[in-house]
């Protein structure tokens, strides 16, 4: 009852502290005023009538619907619903990513990037082939996954070919011969052969057979715990690991994760350039040496808003040139999970105008041709106290990145160097959305700030099972409350049962319970 009565409580306080919506002032929407309605009706000028927000068809067109136009306080427009976009071949809306449609037989209904206008559009496209036979291709973000993986679909489905097109992948989970032996009956669902996918033991995997289990011949089973582990994950090991078969092997061993190095101080691997297993103020280093490796806990190199170029490269401020080729500029590395390794003193070279190349530290402008901006010209290097050759103060505009929110409040600068609104899903996972990145670099110009994904309030980053990067989801809060009410309705049901069988056999005098004291949750 007193967890009942604070979760009321917060409710009541968030509640308070909501700020109504622009169009709830009845002196800009005089619908707003209506006994009925309030802020829940919107203004439309033409027959001066007030619609129900959101309402689909009349006064608008049959797929769209009637929303609050966002440069005018209190005044209506008619847009598509989310996820939909208008086709210029019939002006109706129409599911993104969708096959058929608008499209002829076999394309799918994509945005159109090459439009200007604040109305959104869509195009018609082919899907793009993939290199492997046995791949199926993603409209979303036009990628290929395999056959029968999770690839892009929720938990519990699969990736299989669309009844529309072959070559397209649908997510989809069904009792049938295609699926049989991925099909998992006690919870309806589908998963890959060979991952925990259903399997609630820690050491057991998901067999083609449809059943959670173990064999010894397995490459995925571990000698030392005598258990099976999805290959790929972290498996049995130490932080910083993963549990893969090695070139040339047969069983799958914990080496470290791609970019990371082992400290023999305590087993985990690391990233290098970043914290790693040092104090504070120091970060992880990694020297090759004519005798090997050596890693050590060094000071940071660089003052805050700069990253570090190592072979002499010194100290460069982010969105600066520095030591990178004729239009790129200093990025933060891309490839680096903050959340999980810690911040990357590390810089690298990327394009201003589109995305980095991933996993790269200095690409050469072969491998990474971006468009010069026009008239640059790069002045003389100066010294700098913290590195040698770090960028000098530039007063050339066209080398000095500009904030792209142009100072707007509200608004923060995304790693693309494109303007993100504030804690809005925006680029972000679901249950995540935007917010300032208040770490050390994140500053740049006259004080305006880059933007990360954070978990919204109330919802609770949890580790994805299985994944091979250890990445995080964020769970929301009716699942943390699910679990809390699960177990205690297990704690009760528990205690019930031992309160009933110490009535039934009388009170044990030496102490002894066969069944073990588990404070009420169930041991497996």
């Amino acid at each position: 009852m007193i967890l009942l009565h604070c979760l009321a409580c917060l409710v009541a306080a968030a509640m308070g502290a909501v700020l109504p919506p622009p169009w709830a002032d009845p002196s800009q929407n005089p619908c707003a005023a209506e006994p009925s309605g309030g802020w829940q009706l919107l203004y439309w000028p033409d027959d001066k009538k007030c619609y129900r927000i959101f309402q689909r068809g009349y006064p608008c067109p049959e797929t769209m619907e009637l929303v609050p136009r966002p440069d005018r306080k209190g005044s209506a427009e008619c847009a598509c619903p989310p996820g939909s976009v208008r086709s210029a071949r019939d002006s109706r809306c129409h599911q993104l990513f969708r096959l058929g449609g608008p499209c002829e037989d076999g394309q799918y209904f994509a945005p159109d990037l090459d439009r200007d206008d604040r109305e959104r559009w869509g195009t018609c496209e082919d899907p793009l082939p993939c290199a492997e036979k046995d791949e199926l291709f993603w409209p979303k973000d036009k990628r290929c996954y395999r056959k029968h993986s999770r690839g892009p679909c929720t938990e519990g489905q699969l990736l299989v070919p669309s009844t529309m097109n072959s070559l397209i992948g649908d997510c989809r989970c069904e009792n049938v011969p295609d699926l049989a032996t991925y099909f998992w009956a006690p919870t309806g669902t589908c998963h890959e052969h060979y991952t925990m996918g259903p399997c609630q033991e820690r050491g057991g995997i998901f067999l083609p057979g449809g059943q959670c289990g173990c064999d010894p011949s397995l490459p995925h089973f571990h000698n030392g715990t005598g258990k099976c582990y999805q290959l790929g994950g972290i498996g049995p090991c130490s932080p910083g690991h993963q549990f893969l078969v090695p070139a040339g092997g047969s069983k799958a061993e914990c080496t470290c994760k791609e970019g990371h190095i082992k400290w023999f101080g305590d087993g985990a691997c690391y990233r290098p350039y970043t914290r790693g297993p040092c104090a504070a103020g120091n970060m992880y280093s990694v020297n090759t040496t004519a005798t090997g490796m050596a890693v050590g806990c060094v000071d940071i190199p660089c003052t805050a808003g700069k990253l570090y170029f190592p072979g002499g490269k010194g100290c460069h401020r982010v969105g600066t040139q520095g030591p990178c080729p004729a239009g790129q500029i200093v990025l933060f590395q891309d490839t680096v999970k903050t959340s999980i390794e810690g911040v990357s003193y590390l810089g690298m070279c990327g394009c201003a105008n589109s995305d980095a190349a991933a996993g790269t530290f200095y690409s050469s402008s072969a491998a990474l041709a971006c468009k010069p901006p026009a008239a640059a010209r790069k002045l003389p290097q100066q010294h700098d106290g913290r590195g040698a050759g770090a960028s000098p103060r530039r007063s050339d505009a066209l080398l000095q990145p500009q904030d792209p929110c142009g100072h707007r409040r509200g608004t923060v600068a995304w790693t693309d160097l494109s303007c993100k609104q504030l804690y809005l899903q925006g680029p972000c996972e679901p249950g995540e959305w935007v917010v300032p990145d208040r770490g050390k670099g994140t500053r740049k110009g006259r004080g305006w700030k880059m933007g990360k994904c954070e978990c919204r309030p109330g919802f609770t980053a949890v580790p994805v099972p299985g994944d091979a990067n250890n990445a995080t989801a964020c769970q929301p809060p009716t699942v943390t409350l699910a679990k809390f009410l699960n177990m205690s309705d297990e704690f009760n049901h528990n205690h019930n049962n031992h309160n009933n069988n110490a009535t039934a056999h009388g009170n044990d005098d030496d102490g002894d319970d066969d069944s073990g004291n588990n404070n009420g949750v169930r041991t497996r």
